[in-house]
């Protein structure tokens, strides 16, 4: 019985202890924030206004569907498409789309470009026939012409009905001499101009032909820089593009935003644009790596105040300096806008600041009292304000709220 109650008073004096010496760690480091807050402090001093924003690259390059003759289609198929997020480079192929219709078309082409290019040789052939024609009935033509013309000369002794007839007989040769003649040197001009038509139409066709096989090397879509590959939402089902789609010509498929120079879409409240300017120092720090710190200037200010989120703000654009992979499109951040900076400044925290009838004051403790002192105030931020008048570094300060319990 006695070593139970023993072990009892051990128990309770080490619960007792341990009560003490966590009351006495909270007393002290309550003590010590204390000292440390409500001081007088002098050094370096920056005021910010801290905003969310949204990370997107400065340089961005839109895919869309090769810009193709409707000809060959309206929409086509996606067959093959790299992976949504992907590191991709210049020149990398990043999608494919379906050539069975631009295939067809060529073989379509192609065989209308021979029937044209038979079409071609035979009339050639047949031009040279006609020519070879025309000559042979200019030579039986003329000697025709001879024989009456022989006729017509012996006719002298001849009656005139015999002459009448032998005359006219001469005429008809000499007309048709003359017609055979004509279309001798008239055939070969009409006929070039046949073949040269026919030669138009064979170019055209290998012009077709050749557009064609362009076109089938364009339903292979290469990146145009380097960058990360964004897929787009497919326009009919509002879901993402995947293989197997069929998007109209024209849309986005993609795009690729290059990461390598990143910026911030920002804005500021109105009651603080006074303070904001281009060229202004920003820290921009990553929602999801708070702790690492990236630096940026304001690049753009918008002249015109929107609403946003039922609240008046102005428009800006924050460029990052350098690159860091760790930067993605269409991350959350938070900006420090850096809108004063002193190297050597008196500053007090901003709730010991008692403000009376548009005049300041600190509550000094020194060796047991409190001191009212009036200070003149500068720029703040979210802790600390600077401050000027009968100060030194290192004094205490009093909070007004406990003078005023008092």
């Amino acid at each position: 019985m006695g070593k139970i109650n023993l072990q009892t008073d051990q128990y309770y004096n080490m619960i007792r202890n341990l009560i003490l010496l966590a009351l006495l760690t909270v007393t002290v480091s309550c003590s010590t924030e204390n000292k440390n807050v409500y001081v007088v402090r002098r050094g370096p001093f920056t005021q910010s206004i801290v905003e969310t924003g949204e990370l997107q690259a400065v340089n961005a390059s839109t895919l869309t569907m090769p810009r193709i003759n409707s000809i060959y289609g309206y929409n086509f198929k996606i067959i093959e498409l790299a992976e949504h997020g992907k590191q991709v480079r210049k020149g990398d192929p990043v999608f494919r789309v379906d050539p069975s219709s631009v295939q067809k078309y060529i073989i379509e082409k192609r065989e209308s470009l021979e029937n044209e290019i038979a079409s071609a040789n035979k009339l050639k052939a047949q031009i040279l026939n006609n020519i070879q024609d025309l000559r042979a009935q200019l030579r039986n033509e003329q000697a025709s012409y001879e024989i009456k013309k022989l006729q017509l000369d012996k006719s002298a002794f001849e009656s005139e009905a015999v002459r009448k007839v032998i005359e006219l007989e001469f005429r008809q040769a000499e007309i048709k001499l003359a017609k055979i003649q004509r279309n001798l040197l008239l055939r070969p001009k009409l006929d070039s101009l046949d073949y040269r038509i026919q030669k138009i139409k064979v170019i055209q066709k290998e012009n077709e032909l050749l557009a064609a096989e362009r076109t089938l090397n364009q339903l292979i879509v290469l990146s145009p820089l380097d960058g990360v590959f964004v897929v787009a939402n497919n326009n009919r089902t509002g879901q993402i593009i995947k293989v197997g789609d069929e998007v109209y010509l024209s849309n986005i498929v993609a795009r690729i935003p290059d990461i390598r120079t990143m910026k911030v879409k920002g804005f500021i409240p109105e009651n603080d644009i006074s303070r904001i300017r281009p060229g202004l120092k920003v820290i921009v720090r990553l929602d999801a790596l708070p702790s690492v710190p990236f630096q940026g200037v304001i690049d753009k200010l918008s002249r015109v105040c929107v609403e946003q989120d039922s609240k008046k703000v102005f428009l800006t654009e924050v460029i990052i300096s350098g690159s860091d992979l760790r930067l993605k499109p269409g991350m959350t951040v938070r900006c420090e806008y850096i809108t004063y900076e002193g190297e050597d400044e008196m500053y007090v925290p901003a709730r010991c600041i008692l403000e009376e009838n548009k005049h300041f004051y600190l509550f000094i403790a020194k060796r047991g009292k409190i001191r009212k002192t009036e200070i003149k105030t500068g720029p703040s931020n979210n802790m600390y304000t600077i401050v000027s008048g009968d100060l030194r570094p290192g004094q205490d300060l009093v909070l007004p709220e406990n003078i005023l319990k008092r």
